[in-house]
């Protein structure tokens, strides 16, 4: 198992104190945006947390019965919740399950566990099942629920969580450690694109997610010039999640509104590509963008891979370009 990286001590260390003072809650929300180690980070934790001979730093020792049971995923008292693919929705019957293993009588003499990664993929009645839980936990519980877009989760379920963010790391941290991973590479762009987030930096570098990422930046952009038709647009959502192309668009809106009111923002989404963006700006009105904002959220909530890909995308894309016209 990989220690934890660099810029997440602090949280780590929080969470070591609870451990140690046995005042772990019953419920945790990790937050933090894409690409700063979340996942990594609530492995290393539930590993801690099960492990009988942690290590002086809280590092599980992976030699221990629970920490073999552990890394076999054979862990009875451990429950992990994971969407399929990158788009799919977490069921109530997903939750159902991890709601009946909960209530069966605890194998060892620790916590039970549950995880739930990319909560906010819960639909409604999945979210709506899992509240009671929240609200009256079995004794010796724990639920940790792990997001990058806490926003889109139901109040009632972020109010009954203890709330932790694990945030980006400095860039002279992040870049120095990108550079020890790979010196002939030049981090700088890389990580702007990424704001900042390593992990996703790297992953920028190492597939074409950043070429994809650029065709739909450049094909929003054409349209919202109204020089290109959102049925040709929407074949550059073919090869990436859906709702990681409306996370990008997001951006773009986002970017759109900060420059309204300063053509010299402290940070931007998509600071590649100030200069078309700075262009743009100037034709759209701030009520118009937030619309738009509010309206991308929305389709970004409901897909989920039962729809019509190709049908949601035109949709949404052709429904922009009407929404931008009215500027």
């Amino acid at each position: 198992m990989e220690s934890i990286y660099p810029w997440q001590d602090q949280q780590w260390n929080y969470f070591q104190r609870l451990l140690e003072n046995n005042e772990l809650p019953h419920a945790v929300l990790l937050t933090g945006q894409a690409g700063v180690g979340k996942a990594s980070f609530v492995i290393n934790l539930c590993a801690s947390i099960l492990c009988d001979r942690r290590a002086n730093d809280g590092m599980p020792c992976g030699t221990c019965k629970y920490c073999q049971l552990f890394s076999a995923n054979t862990y009875p008292d451990f429950t992990r919740i994971v969407p399929e693919e990158a788009d799919s929705a977490i069921t109530v019957d997903d939750i159902r399950l991890l709601i009946e293993r909960l209530s069966l009588t605890r194998h060892y003499d620790a916590y039970k566990i549950a995880l739930i990664e990319s909560a906010h993929q819960m639909n409604t009645n999945a979210a709506n099942a899992l509240l009671k839980t929240l609200e009256e936990p079995p004794d010796h519980t724990l639920i940790i629920l792990v997001s990058d877009q806490p926003q889109t989760l139901p109040a009632t379920i972020r109010s009954r969580c203890q709330s932790v963010l694990i945030n980006s790391p400095e860039h002279q941290q992040g870049l120095a450690w990108l550079q020890a991973r790979e010196d002939s590479v030049d981090w700088k762009p890389l990580l702007a694109v990424a704001q900042g987030s390593p992990l996703l930096a790297l992953q920028l570098q190492e597939t074409d997610l950043l070429e994809q990422r650029n065709e739909v930046i450049q094909g929003f952009l054409q349209l919202a010039e109204n020089s290109a038709n959102p049925m040709d647009i929407s074949s550059r959502f073919d090869s990436i999640s859906v709702v990681q192309g409306i996370q990008w668009l997001q951006g773009l809106v986002l970017d759109l509104m900060r420059l309204k009111s300063d053509e010299d923002p402290v940070t931007l989404e998509n600071p590649d590509f100030y200069r078309s963006l700075l262009a743009l700006a100037p034709r759209l009105e701030v009520p118009l963008l937030l619309e738009l904002w509010d309206w991308l959220l929305d389709r970004r909530k409901i897909f989920d891979n039962s729809l019509n890909r190709r049908l949601f995308v035109e949709e949404l894309l052709l429904r922009s370009r009407q929404m931008l016209e009215k500027s």
